[in-house]
C-alpha cells in the first residue's frame, strides 16, 4: 500500500510540473521547467498568457494549442505550396524558395526569436524547418492595407484612435486560426498581438506604454532578404520602445528588407508618425507635418496611409500605386485603388467625420475602406482594442468586432 501511495504521489508531482498544457514531453532538454501559461476564449477568440524565457513563451504557445498549431501550420504550409503553379514541382519550388528566403534572413534574427521558434516547435511537436518557412512569407508576398491614427480636434473629447486594415490573401484562410497573444518576455515590455497560431512575429499590436503599431506592404525596387523580417522588427518595437521617437529610431537603425511604410501611434501622448521606407532608405513624417506633395491630403490632427510614399526619395524607388522607378519623375498615384480607397478615401472620411472621430466611427471608416482581401481589422483606443477577423470570405472590416480591456489584459495574475 505504501509503494502504491508513493507511485501515486510521484505521478502527482510529474503531472504539476510538467504542466497542463501538454500531454507530451518536448524533445528539447527542459522537461519539468516549462511553465504551462495559461489561455482563456473572448467571444471565441483564443487569448494566450505567455511568459518566461524566449523558449518557454515558444513552448507554451505550441503545447496549449498544439492540434491548432498544427493545423494552422498545415494550412499555411498548403497555401505556399499553391503559390507556385508549375505542375508536379511547383511544390517543391515553392519550399526551395522559402528555405532560401529564410537562409537569407536568419543571421539577421536575434537569437530570442530563434530560441522562441525552437520551444513553438517542441511544444507543438512540428518542424521546425515548417515555422521557418511560414515565417518568411511576409517578406515574399504583397499586402495591400491602411491605417490611420486621429487625436485632439479630430476625435471626440481628443483620445488617440488608430486603425489598422489587414488586407491579405484572404483565400490562405489563415483567418481561421485568429488568436491574441499576451506576451510578457523576460527583462522586455509586455505587450498585445493580434496574430495567428503557429506564427510568433507581431503584424498588429500595442505595447503596454500605449504604443501601438501598424505596417503597410509598399513594393519597390530597393529590396533585399539580407535583413530583419518585418514582423520581427515590428516586435522589437512592442518589446522595447517606451515612445514614438523610440519606435522610429529602431526601424530606422534595424538592417530592413523590402518595402514597408508603418504607422505608429503613442495613446499616453497623443501623438502619430509615419514612416516610409525601403531596403536603405527611411522617412519619418508627424502629424500636422507632413511635407508638400500635390497628391497628399491635409487633415488636423490626423495622419494615414496606404502604399505610396508622400517623401521624393523613396517615391521613386517604389512601383506600389502606380510607380515606376524606371521613368524620371514622381509617378502619380492617381486611379490605383491604393491610393484612392485606402489613402484619399480614409482621408475624406477623417475630413468628413472631423472632430467625432470615436471607435464606432473608425469601425465605419475601416469597413468603408476595406476591400474583399481584408483579413484582419483593428481599433486601437487605450485603454480598449477591438478586433475583427475575416470569416471564410467576408472581410474582417465587415463583422463582428471583438472588444479586449487592455487593462485587463497587461494585469499580472
Amino acid at each position: 500500500m505504501k509503494v502504491l501511495r508513493l507511485t501515486a504521489y510521484c505521478l502527482l508531482v510529474a503531472a504539476v510540473f510538467a504542466g497542463c498544457a501538454s500531454s507530451h514531453a518536448p524533445r528539447g532538454p527542459i522537461l519539468a521547467t516549462v511553465p504551462s501559461g495559461r489561455m482563456e476564449w473572448v467571444e471565441g477568440l483564443p487569448v494566450l498568457y505567455l511568459s518566461g524565457s524566449p523558449y518557454e513563451i515558444g513552448y507554451q504557445h505550441g503545447s496549449m494549442m498544439r492540434e491548432q498549431v498544427r493545423r494552422a501550420a498545415a494550412n499555411a504550409s498548403a497555401f505556399a505550396d499553391r503559390q507556385s503553379k508549375v505542375p508536379l514541382v511547383g511544390k517543391w519550388m515553392a519550399r526551395g524558395r522559402l528555405d532560401a528566403a529564410w537562409k537569407q534572413m536568419s543571421p539577421f534574427v536575434p537569437g530570442d526569436y530563434l530560441q522562441e521558434m525552437e520551444g513553438l516547435a517542441d511544444g507543438a511537436e512540428i518542424s521546425l524547418k515548417v515555422l521557418q518557412r511560414i515565417h518568411a512569407l511576409p517578406e515574399l508576398t504583397s499586402v495591400s492595407c491602411a491605417s490611420f491614427a486621429a487625436f485632439g480636434r479630430a476625435t471626440e473629447g481628443g483620445r488617440l484612435i488608430q486603425i489598422r486594415n489587414l488586407d491579405w490573401a484572404i483565400q490562405s484562410d489563415v483567418q481561421r486560426y485568429a488568436a491574441v497573444f499576451v506576451v510578457r518576455p523576460a527583462g522586455k515590455k509586455a505587450w498585445v498581438g493580434l496574430g495567428w497560431l503557429g506564427f510568433i512575429g507581431a503584424l498588429s499590436g500595442i505595447n503596454e506604454k500605449g504604443i501601438s503599431v501598424a505596417e503597410i506592404g509598399a513594393a519597390t525596387t530597393d529590396a533585399s532578404l539580407e535583413g530583419l523580417p518585418m514582423p520581427f522588427l515590428l516586435r522589437r518595437v512592442l518589446e522595447t520602445a517606451g515612445d514614438l521617437e523610440a519606435a522610429a529610431q529602431i526601424v530606422r537603425d534595424s538592417p530592413r528588407t523590402v518595402g514597408y511604410n508603418y504607422l505608429f501611434a503613442d495613446a499616453k501622448s497623443k501623438q502619430a508618425v509615419a514612416l516610409e521606407t525601403t531596403h536603405g532608405r527611411f522617412a519619418l513624417h508627424r502629424a500636422d507635418q507632413e511635407p508638400g506633395n500635390p497628391f497628399a491630403l491635409q487633415v488636423a490632427n490626423a495622419i494615414f496611409r496606404s502604399d505610396w510614399a508622400l517623401d521624393p526619395s523613396v517615391r521613386e524607388l517604389q512601383r506600389a500605386s502606380g510607380g515606376d522607378p524606371r521613368r524620371q519623375g514622381l509617378e502619380s498615384p492617381l486611379g490605383s485603388t491604393a491610393y484612392e480607397t485606402r489613402y484619399r478615401g480614409q482621408g475624406l472620411l477623417l475630413v468628413r467625420f472631423h472632430g467625432r472621430v470615436n471607435p464606432e466611427i473608425a469601425m465605419a471608416i475601416a469597413r468603408a475602406i476595406a476591400p474583399e482581401s481584408n483579413i484582419q481589422s483593428v481599433v486601437y483606443a487605450y485603454p480598449e482594442v477591438w478586433v475583427a477577423n475575416a470569416r471564410e470570405r467576408k472581410p474582417a472590416a465587415w463583422g463582428k468586432y471583438v472588444r479586449l480591456d487592455l487593462k485587463e489584459l497587461f494585469q499580472e495574475r
